[in-house]
């Protein structure tokens, strides 16, 4: 026997889909008995009055009509029970009673949350332009580049003299104006890329070697794993977030980093003597 099922739940039949299934059944299974049910949500009938129309509510009242002897073939019983919740839960039910009630409380509070957010904007973008001028008071000077950008995830400072081809250190923050308000902390590194980079690395471990005390005794971290091009990283504390207790302390922070760059600038002066084509 041949058993065809359409089931349509949120299109309708296309032209003539029943009759062109139907045809094909004979064709390809010649010689069999068959059962064409068409069935949908509300029992539609189908183009081909070959098919039957069967409702969700009268499959589901024919299941359960179906009697297990759950002793023998436990595990089918349980299978058959949970296809016949699904069926019930998720395709007898209407939209309006699927929806969730986190969904529905939404949609009363929409424009309330849409005016919270304007204002939860307004204001991350003004803790943003905040974080932008301690940056900028602290490094200052026309010797430094920044490039930061309010909404993107990471900003970058660094002395002109650090961009030249082949190498470029630089200051980097990994925190937006998106979540300046919502993180609990951010990370803070000194990176160096460029085709060149490898030759500062080896000059720079001599300078790390001393200093390997300093850096563990300001919790910095040398070249980690998940961040190989940073000969400085650290997580910092969100001072910006409207929770923290305390002052913020970004500049303090800021100033424990000097050594480094102290040191970068020795470095910088000896590779460029020693790379650089004359």
């Amino acid at each position: 026997m041949i058993i065809a099922i359409e089931n349509k739940v949120f299109s309708s039949e296309s032209d003539k889909q029943t009759e062109v299934y139907e045809k094909s059944i004979y064709e390809e299974f010649p010689d069999h008995e068959y059962l064409f049910l068409f069935l949908t949500p509300n029992g539609k009938l189908a183009q081909s009055e070959n098919f039957k129309s069967i409702s969700y509510k009268q499959l589901v009242n024919q299941l359960k009509q179906v009697e297990f002897d759950y002793r023998r073939d436990i595990r089918r019983k349980i299978i058959f029970d949970e296809f016949i919740l699904h069926v019930e839960e998720y395709m007898m039910n209407k939209k309006s009673k699927s929806i969730s009630d986190q969904t529905k409380l939404y949609l009363e509070y929409q424009d309330t949350i849409k005016k919270l957010s304007e204002y939860y904007k307004k204001d991350s973008l003004m803790v943003f332009e905040e974080f932008e001028g301690i940056l900028k008071n602290f490094f200052g000077g026309d010797k430094r580049v920044f490039n930061i950008k309010q909404e993107r995830g990471f900003h970058q400072v660094y002395k002109k003299t650090w961009n030249r081809t082949g190498l470029f250190i630089h200051h980097e923050f990994w925190i937006s104006s998106e979540d300046i308000l919502s993180r609990l902390d951010f990370e803070y590194m000194i990176e160096v890329e460029g085709k060149e980079k490898e030759n500062f690395f080896s000059l720079f471990q001599k300078e790390y070697e001393k200093m390997e005390g300093e850096y563990r005794e300001r919790g910095i971290s040398y070249r980690p794993d998940n961040r190989k091009i940073a000969i400085a990283y650290k997580r910092i504390d969100n001072y910006f977030r409207p929770d923290y207790v305390g002052e913020n302390k970004l500049i303090e922070e800021l100033e424990h980093w000097k050594f480094i760059e102290s040191a970068i600038d020795r470095v910088h002066k000896e590779f460029l003597r020693l790379y650089t084509v004359k």
